[in-house]
């Protein structure tokens, strides 16, 4: 059995580096904090440095045919340390928890992997498949980690039946009219596009009457984008979830979960006015982010630019969002240009031996609880994995509140000191069992 008390250290200790973009010396404290923590895993496994910060541990199995990825990331957003209660990068123990930048994502997960990986190999355990532990250093900006470790895994032919990133988590079933508790496992991710406009004008001093001011024409481009320009649909990965709902919810649920499947596009808008929450997973959901222009008080400029961030539902593609969004802006005199554009993944299988082995994991931890496939709306590092294996799955294996959720990226991101310990005997059980 682990120490627990030893888990805790060791993950304050992480979540003291502030791994964030630039800090390049905290990164290089933060891995070498995992060579000293973990003496067996450095002993045993292979450590592979891929590009910058793409870290990657093999721990070989009975048998190399088959393979298990798990990933997670650490790096981390910044955080304003003037709003948090406990400095977010004390990894303060306090009120049962222990808060920091990281505590939820992912370096949880990450240190939770390493915890239950270095206790079993304490214990002379071989898994039956290879083990590979991918950890990237750069998810929350380029991800190029994720896309350098997915390639070098594809060169070498690694095909793994489970690989397991971040995504759901363990929530109240009261969304969707289930009373018990639903693992969200993500089975796919939405496309991510980043599109750029760009208004111009003469520009000219503001006292000027009639003064073309490209800052009107933004104002309209707003306003027409915050609107609901993409209509909803049932993709696919919507039609798994409501099926896997529909067997648990209540009567009241179940009908209109049933209807919306059936039923035409006019009267699916009228369920998503009564399940609101479940709007974003019927359609592409997107809104201006930034916006940048004038100089001075009194001047009128001459170029107003804006980037708008857009998360395309499945079914859907790039150009098509990228055509109803020039569409949405026609007769306004703004160029519109796509920075960055990913399409929709592909969907996981969840009928396969890694469905099953996570499933079983699940229900071992987390008893009573029912897993609910679904699509996950943020992008993560596992999108990149889909290269070598249609068993992608997207969970964080932890029992979320809202306000914890809201604290990712947000202020006083923590876990429970029980949820941490948790986590770990999730990684424990699906790593025995795998």
């Amino acid at each position: 059995m682990y120490n627990k008390e030893k888990a805790t250290e060791n993950f304050r200790k992480l979540l003291q580096c502030e791994t964030v973009a630039g800090n390049e010396t905290e990164f290089t404290r933060f891995r070498n904090a995992l060579n000293e923590m973990y003496p067996n895993i450095n002993r045993i496994c292979k450590l592979e440095t891929v590009g910058e910060k793409g870290m990657m541990y093999h721990l070989k199995g009975k048998s190399e045919n088959e393979s298990i990825i798990l990933m997670a990331h650490y790096d981390v957003v910044p955080a304003d340390k003037g709003q948090w209660k406990y400095p977010p990068f004390s990894g303060a123990e306090a009120e049962g928890k222990i808060w920091g930048r990281g505590a939820l994502d992912t370096k949880c997960t990450l240190c939770a992997i390493m915890e239950s990986v270095e206790e079993m190999l304490s214990e002379g355990f071989t898994p039956r498949a290879g083990i590979y532990l991918c950890f990237g250093g750069d998810e929350e900006t380029t991800g190029n980690s994720a896309v350098q470790i997915a390639e070098l895994l594809k060169q070498r032919k690694v095909k793994p039946f489970l690989i397991l990133d971040e995504g759901g988590a363990v929530v109240d079933g009261g969304l969707v009219g289930i009373n018990r508790k639903c693992a969200l496992v993500g089975i796919a991710e939405k496309g991510y596009m980043d599109v750029e406009f760009i208004a111009r004008g003469a520009g000219g001093h503001s006292s000027l009457v009639g003064a073309v001011n490209p800052i009107v024409s933004m104002s309209e481009v707003v306003r027409r984008l915050n609107s609901k320009i993409f209509k909803p649909r049932l993709c696919e990965p919507l039609k798994i979830m409501i099926g896997s709902a529909a067997k648990y919810t209540d009567k009241k649920h179940i009908k209109l979960l049933n209807r919306y499947q059936f039923l035409g596009k006019l009267l699916r808008k009228s369920i998503v006015k009564k399940l609101p929450e479940i709007d974003a997973l019927t359609r592409t959901v997107g809104a201006v982010t930034q916006i940048l222009g004038g100089s001075a008080d009194n001047v009128i400029p001459e170029q107003v630019r804006a980037v708008g961030n857009f998360r395309i539902i499945n079914g859907s593609s790039v150009n098509e969002t990228l055509n109803i969004i020039k569409k949405a802006l026609s007769g306004i005199e703004v160029e519109v240009n796509a920075i960055i554009g990913l399409e929709p993944t592909a969907i996981s299988d969840t009928s396969g031996p890694g469905w099953k082995v996570l499933s079983e994991a699940i229900s071992k931890t987390w008893e009573g609880s029912v897993l609910i496939p679904y699509l996950m709306m943020a992008r993560s590092d596992s999108r990149c994995y889909n290269v070598i294996s249609d068993n992608v799955y997207r969970f964080t294996p932890v029992a979320m509140t809202k306000n914890e959720r809201a604290s990712i990226h947000g202020v006083n991101e923590n876990i429970s000191n029980e949820s941490f310990y948790k986590i770990i005997d999730f990684y424990i059980y699906l790593i025995m069992n795998n």
